[in-house]
């Protein structure tokens, strides 16, 4: 048996093992609004988010109703030639992140008020937080640890 169909059987019969997930806030926007759209900066930021994980093996992309999560995830979407799912409760990003085989790997695009609850809700740890004027932030949760990055321009 192949080390992977090992890992992802025993992963099953014990219910611990979730895909790697990486999450962000959306990219910067342009002024305010219900719903606004990305800035130049956060443009530029979306497309960074493009180059930074081309070769990361994603295979799920999941985004809100917002335009401004949509935008940031456009650029890496097509380039991977993957369908963003759009999912706007943290619970059901947790739950399909979960169903989802341990060797995969997904990126969610969410806000600062879904990003800490879903990181909790797969095994992270919980107080994370992200400030206001915070675009930057990169989360990779592997096997229960959260490593915190910062990317863009």
């Amino acid at each position: 048996m192949r080390p992977m169909a090992r890992l992802s059987r025993w992963c099953f019969l014990l219910g611990r093992c979730t895909p790697a997930v990486i999450l962000i806030r959306h990219a910067d926007v342009a002024g305010g609004g219900a719903d606004p759209a990305l800035s130049a900066a956060g443009s530029a930021r979306a497309l960074e988010l493009r180059h930074v994980f081309h070769d990361a093996g994603l295979d799920s992309i999941y985004i809100t109703r917002w335009q401004r999560t949509q935008q940031t995830a456009a650029p890496l979407a097509a380039d991977l030639g993957v369908t963003p799912v759009q999912i706007d409760s943290a619970v059901d990003v947790i739950t399909a992140i979960r169903a989802r085989p341990p060797s995969s790997a997904a990126l969610v695009v969410g806000h600062t008020n879904t990003v800490p609850d879903i990181i909790a809700g797969l095994g992270g740890p919980t107080g994370v937080t992200i400030g206001a004027t915070e675009f930057d932030r990169l989360f990779v949760l592997l096997r229960g640890r959260l490593i915190q990055l910062h990317y863009g321009p």
